[in-house]
């Protein structure tokens, strides 16, 4: 299973269902991987630059409440799975626990995203590019960490939005200089590497 830090928003008890954690009780971890969830589907959307759909914008929030006063959780992933992109539906299906569709999801993201190519064309080796992204995942933990201590950072949808955003971000470089530690050339990768052969 791939590496996975949520600060202290999520966290998934020994079967990979999501729990409470030091801060949250168990609806607001609930909600926070349901936002979660929606977010991974997000940065895909973008990354196909397709149009976020209106159950996003106008019915989540209220999905999100209703989990926090202690709703049914299944009943509301399913909701939120529906609305998702086709890729993350079969991701879902394969999937046996919420930790693991999670993972799946981060692991999809890493190998798709295409915002750090041109930054890692000048890479000469494995180690340098690995380098390169941990510099980038450091700095972006330290945003994240800064954000999250400010008092009601959450509170505000815009703040929140990124929060959420920059924890994908995270994962996704974190498993990234993972995968080219282990030589495996994830796609912005492959990309840089024709672009020095160019």
């Amino acid at each position: 299973m791939s590496f996975l830090y949520l600060f202290d928003m999520v966290d998934f008890d020994d079967k990979g269902e999501v729990c409470a954690t030091k801060s949250c009780d168990l609806g607001s971890a609930r909600a926070n991987y349901l936002y979660l969830l929606s977010k991974y589907n997000q940065t895909l959307l973008q990354n196909e630059k397709l149009s976020i759909p209106a159950f996003f914008k106008e019915d989540l929030e209220g999905v999100l409440v209703s989990i926090r006063k202690g709703e049914d959780f299944e009943i509301a992933k399913s909701q939120i799975l529906e609305n998702c992109l086709n890729n993350v539906k079969i991701l879902a299906k394969q999937s046996k626990s919420d930790k693991e569709l999670i993972s799946k999801l981060n692991d999809f993201v890493s190998e798709n995203d295409k915002e750090f190519a041109d930054k890692f064309s000048k890479a000469v080796n494995n180690l340098q590019l690995e380098y390169i992204i941990t510099s980038i995942s450091g700095n972006v933990f330290e945003e994240l960490v800064k954000t999250l201590c400010k008092v009601d950072a959450l509170q505000d949808k815009k703040i929140k939005s990124n929060i959420y955003k920059n924890i994908i971000k995270y994962n996704s470089l974190v498993a990234t200089a993972d995968k080219v530690k282990n030589t495996e050339k994830t796609t912005y990768y492959k990309q840089a590497l024709l672009k020095d052969k160019a």
